[in-house]
């Protein structure tokens, strides 16, 4: 509460907006001498009401920002009872898991040698290699709340245990680096260092959120702490080759609540563009270091780098509310979305660099990288907590639902590290450079990303039966969704606040959905209010209010922007959030025929098939007929060949009306 006006305070010479730029200078500590002086000038009681009167607007509109901010609905607080999701991530707990140790039994034991435990000569090695340790470790502590593993746990407290033993004084923390002698943080460009720890505080957080033990999270703050020291207060030069801590230090700070680490997140940011003396020879926009952020044009350079970078400016963008941040994120974020990102949701065409090409150089055979997806669905979820847009999570879905499911095989136990969408008797296998651990750390906190929330709005993000908890409108609430998504497009809500409340419950609707209905308590809703790609019912809610939302999902035939030249001529098959695919395996052993002008689309369900998914299949132009498997279940069964892109007789190219978009469905005849 303001008790004191600005004129009776300050008077008519001393005014808010001077005393508001003399806090700021008193911030900044270098310039202490300039914001003494100017501080005599002030007489004390007026300086004193000013202050307070400042400092109360300041506090009211933080606390109003605050309030607006969305976040993501913690993982322990959702709880998924599907027919898709369900069995996959038990596949992934079950098989995914226990496969992945054997991958990862020599970082454990370089903690173990670094911690004095055991003594063994070590030669060189991958430098990330503790990385894909941590990632593991991270996948293990979103399976912990989803199902009780008491033998799991115990195994996560002795390597953590051994982690703390192989830490350094100072906080530095890299088995890798530590048993083979290497000097730290000289080799910034190829040590990966600054990647390595970010992984290591992304584990160290889901851990502790999932399990209340600080014992992680101790050692990540330490090592947080550490490269504060290091590059903060004793000013040393550079940035990490490969990006990852930027977007660690938000979530660590988030839990923490230390400035310190955000401060940093926002430093290592700001740091790129800048005339650093490298030893590296590689161009610096393969890093994203050609220009400072805030002038940077177009995605460049190594995809997973680039996303992951990305993600980071968008999650300091969100919680410093930083502009001119903000609007890069925005200006990147088109850049990716809206000409360089495949149907499917995959990123990073270009072998030669595993990076981004020009705008629209999207070759069927491209490179597209298993942990550019994540990345890009990383980068996603930012952009939509940052605006709210309903399109950041279509995106995000188009991701999830293809290009990052069809990284990991049905059975959890073998990847893809690259997702061409031309393919041919290419078979999955365990490159343990990056992929398989990010694939399963990213399936197994799908509960992040179903629902959000600010103080007065609660998110209905992805449709995927399930039951959550969140605290919004004043009181707690319970949300139950049932749904067969993403085969069929009916779902369910019961709504049930512990007493009656208000708040606006925000329903997506999916990009790819021409037409949707909406009923409350069994009554037909005839125009809801349609917000950023959101149905908003903003009302009254009580314990067991209903919504049910039928979403029309026929077969759909999608085009690509006309200077995709790799697709000229050519369809992709869409239905739902899932892009199809043709395998050779289901259509004679040949992909060599086009699609029918009419292909009269039928859809089927087929239990037994790949897991349970549905089908299309249809009419060729020589009247013979096709069979359609979604993009993420090719490539599990015998050799063969596969393409999302298929020819269609007669297609034209559409040359107007693109409006920014990248693909979009193919207009009647």
């Amino acid at each position: 509460m303001i008790l004191y006006s600005p004129a009776t305070l300050c008077g008519p010479a001393i005014t808010p907006s001077l005393v508001w730029g003399v806090y700021k200078t008193l911030v900044d500590i270098t310039s202490m001498q300039n914001a003494l002086r100017k501080l005599h000038a002030i007489p004390q009681t007026a300086l004193l009401g000013c202050l307070l009167v400042t400092y109360g607007a300041m506090s009211q509109a933080a606390l109003s920002r605050s309030q607006e901010k969305r976040h993501e609905l913690p993982f322990t607080s959702v709880v998924i009872h599907d027919s898709f999701w369900s069995p996959k991530q038990k596949i992934y707990r079950d098989n995914t898991i226990p496969h992945s140790w054997q991958y990862v039994q020599r970082d454990i034991e370089d903690n173990e040698i670094a911690a004095g435990w055991k003594h063994i000569e070590r030669g060189e090695d991958y430098v990330w290699n503790q990385a894909n340790l941590h990632k593991v470790l991270e996948t293990v502590a979103y399976a912990l709340p989803q199902e009780s593993n008491p033998e799991l746990d115990k195994k996560m407290d002795g390597i953590i245990a051994a982690i703390a033993g192989a830490q350094q004084p100072n906080g530095y923390i890299n088995a890798l680096m530590t048993v083979r002698h290497k000097e730290t943080w000289v080799d910034l460009d190829g040590h990966h260092e600054g990647y390595v720890a970010g992984h290591l505080i992304e584990a160290a957080v889901a851990y502790y959120q999932a399990t209340g033990k600080r014992s992680f999270l101790d050692i990540a703050c330490k090592m947080a702490d550490h490269i504060y020291q290091h590059f903060i207060v004793e000013k040393h030069e550079g940035i990490c080759g490969h990006a990852e801590l930027e977007l660690a230090l938000v979530r660590l700070y988030r839990v923490t609540g230390e400035k310190r680490y955000l401060a940093l997140a926002k430093d290592w940011i700001e740091r790129r563009g800048k005339p650093w003396a490298y030893s590296s020879q590689t161009p610096r926009s393969y890093f994203m270091d050609h220009l400072p952020i805030r002038e940077v044009p177009e995605v460049t350079g190594h995809a997973v780098r680039s996303m992951f970078y990305l993600t980071g400016v968008t999650e300091v963008a969100n919680e410093t509310e930083d502009q001119s941040l903000k609007e890069a994120a925005r200006r990147l974020w088109r850049s990716t979305t809206q000409r360089k990102m495949y149907v499917v949701g995959s990123v990073g065409s270009q072998e030669s660099d595993e990076g981004f090409g020009p705008d629209y150089d999207l070759p069927n055979h491209g490179y597209n990288e298993s942990c550019a997806a994540c990345g890009l669905l990383y980068f996603a979820q930012s952009m939509f907590l940052l605006d709210g847009e309903g399109e950041s999570v279509d995106v995000l879905e188009r991701t999830l639902y293809n290009a990052v499911l069809h990284g990991i095989s049905l059975d959890g136990t073998n990847t893809y590290y690259r997702n061409p969408l031309s393919d041919s008797n290419n078979p999955r296998g365990n490159i343990w450079v990056c992929c398989p651990p990010c694939l399963s750390r990213t399936l197994l906190r799908v509960q992040n990303y179903i629902y959000a929330q600010t103080a007065h709005d609660l998110y209905v993000n992805l449709y995927i039966g399930s039951n959550a908890t969140a605290q919004v409108g004043g009181t707690q609430v319970a949300l139950a969704q049932e749904t067969n998504y993403p085969w069929d497009g009916g779902i369910k809500l019961q709504v049930n606040p512990q007493k009656a409340a208000r708040f606006a419950l925000r329903l997506r609707l999916p990009g790819w959905c021409r037409k949707a209905s909406f009923s409350l308590n069994g009554k037909l809703l005839p125009k809801p209010l349609i917000e950023k790609g959101y149905a908003v019912l903003d009302r009254q809610w009580h314990t067991g209010d209903s919504v049910e939302i039928n979403l029309t999902m026929p077969v759909e035939l999608i085009e690509a922007h006309p200077s995709v030249k790799a697709d000229t001529g050519l369809v992709a098959i869409q239905r739902g959030p899932i892009v199809y695919g043709a395998e050779a395996l289901d259509n004679g052993n040949s992909l060599d025929w086009s699609l029918a002008s009419d292909a009269q689309f039928q859809v089927q369900h087929q239990v037994e098939l790949l897991g349970g998914i549905n089908t299309i299949t249809g009419h060729q132009s020589d009247g013979g007929q096709f069979t359609l498997i979604p993009f993420y279940a090719l490539a599990n069964r015998a050799a063969s060949s596969q393409s999302v892109w298929l020819p269609l007789m007669g297609k034209s190219v559409g040359m107007t009306n693109w409006e920014g978009r990248l693909y979009r469905p193919l207009a009647s005849p």
